[in-house]
């Protein structure tokens, strides 16, 4: 295989699918409602290096969860760009 056909700029570089796409969302879900539940969890009883580090964690999922969102075409998700930080 040449090496020019290996790399093509404007073609994807991967090959998920829809239900790929679909699946990680639902993952990404259950993370982001987990770190939400820790966050809550140690702000009552915790640490406070944990507690930042479960909503760090949460931001993190919730950012991924827009961002697939946004790629599914979910109606009124608004770009993850758009967002913000202050959510």
């Amino acid at each position: 295989m040449l090496r020019e056909d290996l790399w093509v700029p404007d073609s994807p570089s991967y090959d998920r699918t829809w239900d790929d796409i679909e699946c990680l969302l639902e993952q990404a879900v259950q993370e982001m409602e987990a770190q939400r539940a820790k966050f809550y969890l140690r702000k009552r009883s915790g640490p406070k290096e944990a507690k930042y580090r479960a909503l760090m964690k949460y931001q993190r999922a919730k950012g991924i969860v827009d961002t697939l969102r946004w790629t599914l075409g979910v109606r009124g998700q608004r770009s993850p760009l758009l967002e913000g930080l202050g959510d």
